[in-house]
């Protein structure tokens, strides 16, 4: 299958997306290209494809199980000619063999071509000093993981996401409290005021974002969000190069319910903020409608994985690659565990105790 790679002006060495300079840097001279330039420079050259050989006749190059070669793509690298072997999601790679960028545009020929990408903004060495930013302050971390666990994999990916608009109307009730409370010389008086309160409106949502990828945790995606659509930019495959890419396999009718969830979560969080002035608010009835349905866009986004192995266990980090935001599970010391919360609890279990008594042997109860 073909693969698209970016070749330097100047030494022919590949280019890769660079996100400080956001521009194309080869890695070998150093120089820079915007896309405008290295559009203008292929305006200037002319693309001949080679056509491919006949097949040696008797040739049986199937092999693979049915639903092993389902899943799964060969690749040739345009600068050292390896055969690669991967995921048929993969839209973008790196040559395990020879380093260089490869892009494979085929993936995105059969499929809905991206409308949008966020270009990555933090780099590998910002993502590992994240990583290591977020060991600090875990008082129940053990000391040991930060000194012996060593950084299995780091990968910077373009995830893709379907982008969904939708209009909705929403109406809920609520039963609501006020408390008053008073004195005289004798008596402290509280009065308890009962209300029903009921709230109405409609919300529109503009881009509501859904990763279309069965192998990526969707937890995770939405742990690393929120993503700045100010750097949404038209996609063009100048920014993979460099990085993996994966395309969707979820089709936005596939996702509507967890689009839904994500809206109803909003809509329920906004009305209940509404409700304000109140000692305590409890949600009763609600209805949330989709008046229309919207535009559905597909994007790619950037995240970084960081995978880590410590006493035999995988631990996984994403961090949002525009942003910097990073999220993963840590281990948990149980004896760190067992030492805090003595320190913590039992100096106020004494503390407490000791009010107690006082109170008692002064009287007061």
């Amino acid at each position: 299958m073909d693969t698209l790679n970016y070749k330097c002006p100047n030494c022919s060495a590949g280019l890769a997306f660079d996100s400080k300079s956001q521009k194309m840097k080869c890695e070998y001279c150093g120089n820079e290209y915007s896309l405008d330039e290295l559009d203008k420079l292929a305006e200037q050259q002319d693309t001949v494809k080679e056509a491919s050989g006949e097949h040696w006749e008797g040739f049986e190059p199937e092999q693979w199980q049915s639903d092993e070669k389902s899943n799964m793509a060969v690749w040739s690298c345009p600068s050292c000619g390896a055969e690669i072997l991967a995921e048929k999601t993969t839209g973008a790679t790196v040559c395990p063999y020879c380093d260089n960028p490869m892009i494979m545009p085929d993936q995105f020929k059969d499929s809905y071509r991206p409308d949008y990408i966020i270009p990555f903004m933090k780099s590998k060495k910002e993502a590992i000093k994240a990583l290591k930013d977020h060991y600090n302050g875990k008082p129940l971390l053990p000391k040991v993981f930060k000194d012996e666990n060593h950084l299995e994999e780091i990968k910077a990916v373009y995830v893709p996401f379907w982008l969904f608009d939708l209009d909705t109307a929403g109406r809920f009730t609520y039963e609501a409290t006020k408390t008053r409370v008073w004195e005289d010389d004798d008596y402290t008086y509280t009065a308890t005021s009962f209300y029903h309160v009921a709230r109405a409106g409609k919300m529109k949502f503009k881009k509501i974002p859904v990763d279309g990828s069965k192998t990526i945790d969707d937890t995770m995606m939405e742990a690393i969000e929120p993503y700045d659509y100010a750097d949404l930019t038209d996609f063009n495959f100048s920014y993979l190069s460099g990085y993996l890419a994966d395309k969707y396999d979820q089709e936005p009718d596939d996702l509507t319910g967890r689009v839904y969830e994500r809206m109803e979560r909003s809509v329920r969080d906004s009305f209940e903020e509404s409700v304000r002035g109140y000692a305590t608010v409890v949600p009763k009835k609600e209805k949330i409608t989709v008046t229309n349905k919207g535009q559905v866009k597909y994007g790619l986004f950037p995240v970084w994985f960081l995978n880590t192995k410590w006493n035999g266990k995988t631990y996984t980090f994403a961090m949002n690659g525009q942003t910097g935001h990073l999220i993963g599970d840590l281990p948990i010391g149980k004896d760190l565990a067992v030492k805090y919360w003595f320190r913590h609890h039992i100096p106020l279990t004494v503390i407490m105790a000791a009010i107690i008594t006082i109170l008692r042997f002064t009287g007061v109860i």
